[in-house]
């Protein structure tokens, strides 16, 4: 696979990563119907910093920016850091909900298609 294909597929997933965040607050209104719990999970400011971050990144590398490969790998490891260590400190025994095992998937995904050498020399802009 050549570098800007990566570079693009990571891009998509970073759109994925993003779409899945908002999806998790969609889907309970939906289950629901309550308003004010739609309100309450779209006023989370750490909700609107990563769609923001997951934006950036989508934008930077389909542009091949080179801060925008930083930035996305520096995203991935600290969010794929904050989800596997949610998981040690409940133990083994409780196995993280589907979505987050797709969020956790789409952020290793990210990094396997950006730390090839190819990728990160595609991002020169």
């Amino acid at each position: 696979m050549s570098a800007p294909t990566q570079i693009r597929l990571a891009s998509l997933t970073a759109a994925a990563y993003g779409a899945l965040l908002v999806s998790g607050a969609v889907y309970r209104f939906q289950r629901t119907g309550n308003v004010p719990a739609l309100v309450h999970a779209l006023s989370h400011p750490a909700l609107w910093v990563a769609l923001l971050l997951a934006a950036l990144i989508t934008f930077g590398l389909w542009k091949r920016y080179a801060w925008a490969w930083w930035l996305a790998i520096a995203a991935a490891v600290f969010q794929g850091w904050r989800i596997v260590s949610g998981w040690f400190a409940r133990g083994f025994a409780h196995v993280p909900g589907m979505p987050t095992l797709i969020a956790l998937a789409l952020l290793l995904a990210l990094i396997a298609l950006l730390l090839p050498r190819r990728s990160r020399l595609g991002c020169s802009r």
